[in-house]
């Protein structure tokens, strides 16, 4: 068990914390993050639109309408049907700044980079003998989640071309009187002209292939594989588990930096549940990332269920209030009294159900889904702050998404407990001992 916890603290440790500071990869993290807020926005008028309540499309459509349907899922429309615009845009910005050049500037050419790299479709309307082209951008597609891959990509390439220029000082430096921003744009104009001219020529290269699009390019031989070998399936979800548990147990947030690794393979999979739904067909993937805010009952490791046996079953004093004190932050999926309080990370006899219990749950929920037994993810985005149960609900938008979230707490309380226990024993004999000690002293 030393060796173990030697390799964490000495080897483990020092990796991990340089991977979750690496500045492409944090940029990467950051700009999901920033994002984040707005498709949990376009997922509540999703909830609206398809709440999981018998009736309820009839009493819309008796109350608002028939079009009301189509009007209610627009916040979806300008937020995930566009996704990958918002994402390069905030990988970009995030990135220029770690660099402390213009951000404003550096977001706005990722933009336009990740236009002109896109397919934009050519319509003709015949009226008569009279015939107009328009050029139009169609919402969805490779401007939805297909094309994150492509706005990663993008964004960082953008980037760092600006910053090159920036740092070199090819750029346009106007005197010292004119004014900071009317400075910042002629700044951005040479190296602005250069990467459009890039990104035209990489356009240009690619539609003299089969793929005529870098986008299909990326999402065949990328985006694709990556799905089906790592993102959705069993495995690829017990690795992901297994490596955020790994992480806390030596006090890095795991969550932050597999996630920020993952989720651009997981958002196409969480979109075509939704485009699912809106058909009024069944969800066609298990996992997404709502499948492990599924997992993460009471936070990272699922440690709800050890509030409930620090509470209920420990004969510690101190680890009872531990647990009084840990239930309400727990309830909300917040664990850092549990984790460092108990103390689970970096303690050898923690860290082994910290890794088991979410495991365990997520062989046990993926079965469950998989065999229909349980209702599988709808796509739909709520806050990681949403207590469990009422999460699960929400997630699968069935009653049985509630109900194997009650089973997870159960099981991960199986698992938990002879360690608590071990760790119980322990405790109350020092606490034992302290008061033998105190009284000992007051006889003196």
């Amino acid at each position: 068990m030393k060796k173990i916890q030697d390799f964490l603290e000495n080897k483990f440790a020092p990796f991990a914390t340089k991977l979750a500071g690496q500045r492409h990869l944090a940029a990467i993290r950051d700009g999901f993050i920033s994002f984040m807020p707005f498709l949990i926005i376009g997922s509540l008028f999703i909830i609206i639109q398809d709440f999981p309540a018998p009736g309820w499309q009839e009493l819309q459509v008796k109350l608002f309408g028939e079009e009301f349907n189509q009007f209610i899922i627009l916040p979806k429309r300008v937020t995930y049907d566009i996704m990958s615009l918002y994402i390069v845009a905030s990988i970009s910005y995030k990135l220029a700044q770690s660099y402390r050049i213009d951000s404003f500037s550096a977001a706005m050419l990722g933009i336009a980079s990740f236009i002109l790299l896109t397919p934009i479709t050519t319509t003709i309307d015949i009226n008569g003998t009279t015939h107009t082209v328009s050029r139009v951008i169609t919402v969805g597609g490779w401007y939805g989640t297909n094309g994150i891959l492509v706005a990663i990509i993008t964004a960082l390439v953008v980037t760092e071309m600006f910053n090159y220029f920036i740092k070199k000082g090819i750029i346009i430096k106007m005197p010292e009187g004119v004014p900071p921003a009317v400075s910042r744009a002629f700044s951005a104009l040479v190296p602005g002209f250069v990467i459009i001219v890039t990104m035209l020529l990489v356009r240009l290269l690619f539609l003299q292939t089969p793929y005529q699009y870098i986008h299909d390019f990326i999402y065949k031989l990328v985006s694709l594989p990556m799905q089906s070998m790592v993102a959705n399936n069993l495995l690829g979800a017990i690795g992901t588990v297994f490596s955020i548990s790994l992480l806390w147990s030596i006090g890095l947030n795991g969550g932050t930096i597999v996630n920020g690794i993952m989720r651009p393979f997981w958002v196409p999979l969480q979109d075509a549940n939704l485009a699912a739904i809106e058909a009024g067909k069944l969800p066609p993937n298990i996992i997404t990332e709502q499948f492990f805010d599924m997992i993460w009952i009471g936070g990272a490791g699922a440690t709800l269920a050890v509030v409930f046996l620090l509470m209920f079953r420990a004969k510690s004093k101190q680890y009872r209030e531990l647990g009084k004190m840990s239930l309400a932050p727990g309830l909300f999926n917040i664990n850092e009294p549990i984790m460092f309080g108990l103390p689970v990370v970096l303690n050898p006899i923690g860290i082994i159900p910290l890794i088991l219990g979410p495991v365990a749950i997520t062989i046990v929920n993926y079965e469950a889904m998989a065999l229909n037994l349980v209702a599988r993810p709808t796509g739909v985005i709520i806050p990681w702050t949403t207590p469990p149960i009422i999460q699960g609900f929400l997630i699968t938008g069935h009653i049985s998404g509630a109900i194997l979230q009650i089973v997870d707490i159960l099981i991960v309380m199986l698992i938990w407990w002879p360690f608590i226990a071990i760790m119980d024993k322990k405790r109350v004999a020092e606490e034992n001992e302290k008061v033998y000690n105190k009284g000992e002293s007051l006889k003196l």
